[in-house]
């Protein structure tokens, strides 16, 4: 009787833990497997027919399995011939029965089969699969009167009936991620960048943006070797052009299309003569949406606004492409100062005012930021400010749940470098 309740047991944890997905896929080379869906993808059906086996094994334990063994052990207490027992044996035997018969049924009827379904739940669903089936055209009858059962009450409880879909929320998929590099299937690397880019899908294009301060212009009304000069100490291959002041913006220079005319003999150097229409986006918009938009953009460089139709900064395909593969690596060398994140001997960081909020995340090991969900900043520099609720000054310094921010260097208003230490163990890389 243990070894039925073990097999239901055993039936109902492998078909529920089994992966639908992994099933599916396995079930385009396997009848097994197909079988195994088939119940997966039925609950209603498969769980009534489990309880109506459990059910009966259990009614039948303790109408014959039990009497029986409650007998036998009685008869053994009596042949021990102990006098002070003899009024009891019969009580004694069936208080021993029960204990023994929900000891095997614990063991052998629920435990070892739950676990041995968790080991392997779609190798043990392809194996139990065919009889459960063939159990549950048995059970038809039974099964029928105890859905209509329950679907009756569960109508009365106004939770309607049937099973929910099948769906997997984001979060269980970054569980699922580190889960997977905790075990080893992913490296570090890839845990990173999978979670990288499930962010980016709720990153805004403010969060990714260079900001205006850093953006390298080109003014048609300058001369060519200011221009040209421009060219030498930025190496993009694509700026923005405006005439004047960023009030008058004419498009996007894109570097390769200066060749075109070289190849053609035409040595004259025209930088303007063929400029692309730049895309123009608020900075609220979805990170997500404008890499679709830069599919069927002229070029991929968008201008990001603000509410007044000012610039606020400037986004291209790399931004993105950061966004998801991750900055290069810190610098060893502490002198990099041109590095927004250099890593210092001591195991302190040297970090740029501007560098992003979700590069700082990343670099603490996405810890809650302070008042994050309250406050709009997207870089290091507005996080201080808005943590201090004013410009700190240099050598001021902020601290955050063990986190340490000292003030280095100020360009103007504008907080250029900063001194991040990671005091707290938890912090520590």
């Amino acid at each position: 009787m243990a070894l039925a309740n073990g097999f239901f047991a055993l039936s109902e944890m492998a078909i529920v833990t089994a992966r639908r997905s992994r099933l599916k896929q396995m079930a385009r080379s396997s009848k097994r497997a197909a079988l195994a869906l088939r119940l997966a993808e039925s609950p209603e059906r498969f769980l009534s027919t489990v309880q109506v086996g459990i059910t009966l094994i259990a009614i039948l334990t303790g109408v014959v399995t039990g009497a029986n063994i409650g007998d036998r052990l009685a008869l053994w207490l009596r042949g021990l011939g102990w006098v002070v027992l003899l009024p009891y044996v019969r009580p004694l035997g069936y208080a021993l029965g029960i204990a023994l018969i929900t000891y095997l049924n614990i063991v052998i009827g629920e435990l070892v089969p739950k676990r041995l379904a968790l080991v392997a739940p779609e190798k043990l669903a392809m194996i139990v699969g065919a009889p459960m089936l063939a159990l549950a055209r048995l059970a038809a009858p039974f099964v029928l009167v105890l859905n209509a059962s329950s679907n009756g009450l569960l109508r009365l409880l106004r939770m309607g009936r049937g099973s929910a879909p099948e769906r997997i929320t984001e979060e269980e998929i970054r569980l699922l991620v580190a889960e997977s590099a905790e075990q080893g299937v992913l490296d570090e690397d890839e845990r990173a960048m999978v979670s990288r880019v499930l962010r980016l899908g709720d990153r805004s294009v403010g969060s990714v943006m260079t900001p205006r301060p850093r953006i390298a212009w080109l003014d048609a009304a300058a001369s060519l070797d200011e221009n040209l000069a421009v060219l030498r100490e930025t190496p993009y291959s694509r700026y923005p052009v405006y005439r004047g002041s960023e009030s008058d913006i004419l498009g996007v220079l894109e570097v390769k299309s200066l060749l075109e005319p070289l190849t053609r003999g035409d040595m004259r150097l025209d930088l303007f003569r063929t400029l692309a229409k730049p895309l123009y986006v608020p900075g609220s918009a979805r990170a997500l949406d404008l890499l679709e938009e830069f599919r069927d953009a002229e070029t991929p460089l968008a201008l990001v606004v603000d509410e007044y139709g000012d610039i606020e900064g400037l986004v291209t395909f790399n931004n993105l492409l950061e966004a998801v593969v991750g900055r290069p690596a810190p610098a060893a060398d502490a002198t990099a100062v041109d590095a927004p994140i250099v890593r210092r001997a001591d195991g302190s960081f040297l970090v740029d005012g501007a560098l992003s909020i979700e590069d700082l995340r990343e670099l603490l090991g996405n810890v809650q930021l302070p008042e994050e969900p309250d406050l709009d900043y997207h870089t290091v520099a507005g996080l201080l400010m808005a943590r201090a609720g004013r410009i700190p000054g240099v050598g001021e310094v902020i601290e955050w749940q063990g986190v340490r921010f000292e003030i280095l260097d100020l360009d103007g208003t504008r907080i250029d470098r900063v001194l991040l230490s990671l005091s707290a163990p938890e912090h520590r890389a």
